[in-house]
């Protein structure tokens, strides 16, 4: 039998297993939990990162048309102002646009300035200064002193220079920054700015930051793009799944524990069923050997009972017919005397028939049986058995054909059998101390040949001895043997019959014993050969 695994074979272990189950569970879903918010943070931070290089690219255009246009005139005209201001209403991120001339030895001036709400005339002077080293066309980065902006330069020629006014708060727009995400724009000088959600100052169990960052590609805007995500134990590890497993699995383990435990109780009964089974089996093998000893050993006695029967007997008959000599000689030959004596020469010769069979039998060298007439045979017995049963009180009945009932028998053991059945019956209605006992003997002609039919109005068969009735060594008389119908059965079974006991509907038992008729076995004899 197959064992069940340790960890279900006692509550402490399955509980056991089932916790390292759930840990099991519960470190795959932080896991994956964490792969897809790296993924998710990557993503958002690289669509922020295309955003807002499109977006600083812009600023670079800008420049290059307000230089272009600012190059054309030669004064400041309404043109730049209006193309300034077209810039700030349709860019909100640009908050300032300032047009400086640069006079060498004599500082620098705004000549034009375009600003929103949010923005601020820029100084000339730091202007100037941040463009010095620029040739013509070049642009350059430049800090501002409000927080999140920046300035964007451009040096148009030795005398012209174009500044931009740049809030780095609106390079992200409110609905591209997740609501989890904590942005930072970052320069080579430090943070530029920060957007988004607040991040905890600590940590607690399992808890983590993950981080994007990427520059943005510009050549001239050295901006860093950082963006980041707080990740506590119940967005690595959510409750309801965790205890959704926990529950299924438990179940699960219980039920499987249940169904493992029925199995083995299932295979435990059925291994005590085929050992019970091997035992009765044994038993039954026992009993058999045990007959067989025992039949053995009757054999052996029976043996030497008929070998020392047959001395008295051979004296009997040889004294019975002496005096029937003796008696013929005096004159009395067909008196009484004589007709005793013939009985007893009768009679001996018959139980030296039988105890010739018998040892027959014994040797399993029985004599061949011939055709003869059961109806002669049968009248034979009866009237031998009537004296008995008229002394008891039994009326013996008979009931034969008048035409001859041939059967392949011998006429010796058939008569055997028939007189066992007469003999067992009449001792079935002394048992019942009736007053009106009966015994019938019928030879009816059959389906395929005879039935000998004989019944009593005793008491009947009882439930639980009628299946055993011809068992060896089985009897239901407290002083039987066990022989007389096992006898009967092995007898009747050798002539191709056979024998039968069941239980009277008006009450008391029938033994059947059935015969084939002598002309159906020599049909079939032929049909053999």
């Amino acid at each position: 039998m197959r064992a069940r695994p340790t960890f279900l074979r006692s509550s402490a272990a399955l509980a056991g297993g089932w916790l390292l189950l759930v840990a099991a569970f519960g470190l795959y879903s932080a896991e994956s939990h964490r792969q897809a918010l790296e993924l998710d943070v990557s993503e958002s931070g690289r669509a922020l990162q295309r955003a807002v290089s499109q977006r600083v690219a812009q600023h670079d255009a800008h420049l290059t048309s307000l230089s272009a246009l600012g190059l054309a005139q030669a004064q400041p005209s309404e043109d730049f102002d209006l193309v300034a201001k077209s810039i700030l209403r349709f860019y909100p991120r640009i908050v300032a646009i300032d047009l400086i001339r640069l006079t060498p030895g004599e500082g620098a001036s705004v000549v034009s300035s375009a600003t929103s709400a949010d923005g601020a005339t820029a100084s000339p002077e730091e202007v100037s200064k941040a463009v010095a080293a620029l040739t013509a066309g070049k642009a350059v980065y430049g800090a501002d002193a409000r927080p999140g902006h920046y300035r964007l330069m451009k040096r148009m020629n030795d005398t012209m220079a174009v500044s931009l006014d740049i809030d780095g708060a609106r390079l992200v727009e409110d609905e591209e920054l997740p609501r989890w995400a904590l942005l930072r724009l970052a320069t080579g000088e430090g943070t530029l700015l920060e957007l988004g959600a607040a991040q905890p100052a600590g940590s607690g169990f399992l808890a983590r930051t993950i981080r994007f960052e990427a520059p943005i590609a510009s050549a001239t805007q050295p901006l860093r793009l950082s963006l980041q995500r707080h990740v506590t134990l119940a967005a690595l590890l959510p409750p309801l799944p965790l205890a959704l497993f926990a529950a299924i699995s438990l179940a699960g383990l219980v039920l499987v524990r249940s169904l493992l435990r029925h199995r083995q109780e299932a295979a435990l009964a059925r291994e005590a069923a085929e050992a019970a089974a091997r035992r009765e089996a044994l038993r039954q093998h026992e009993t058999k050997l045990a007959h067989a000893l025992r039949i053995n050993s009757m054999g052996e006695m029976a043996s030497g009972i008929a070998h020392e029967l047959t001395q008295p007997l051979t004296a009997l008959l040889s004294q019975s017919q002496a005096g029937r000599r003796i008696a013929a000689a005096a004159g009395l030959k067909d008196t009484p005397i004589d007709g005793v004596l013939a009985a007893n020469v009768l009679q001996a010769k018959r139980a030296a028939d039988i105890l010739v069979r018998l040892r027959a039998y014994v040797g399993k060298s029985a004599p061949e049986a011939g055709v003869h007439d059961l109806s002669r045979h049968v009248a034979d017995i009866v009237a031998l058995s009537r004296i008995d049963l008229d002394r008891r009180g039994i009326a013996l009945d008979v009931d034969l054909p008048e035409a001859p009932a041939l059967a392949r028998v011998d006429p010796v053991e058939i008569e055997q059998v028939i007189h066992n059945l007469i003999r067992n019956a009449a001792d079935a209605v002394g048992e019942a101390g009736r007053t009106d006992g009966r015994v019938r003997v019928a030879l009816t002609p059959d389906a395929a040949g005879y039935a000998i039919h004989v019944r009593d109005n005793g008491a009947g068969i009882a439930p639980d001895i009628l299946p055993r009735l011809f068992e060896p060594f089985f009897s239901g008389k407290p002083d039987g043997m066990g022989l007389g119908l096992s006898l009967c059965e092995s007898i009747v079974e050798r002539f191709d019959g056979s024998i039968s006991a069941e239980n009277a509907a008006a009450g008391g038992a029938v033994f059947t014993v059935r015969l084939p008729a002598a002309d159906g076995i020599e049909e079939r004899e032929e049909a053999a050969e």
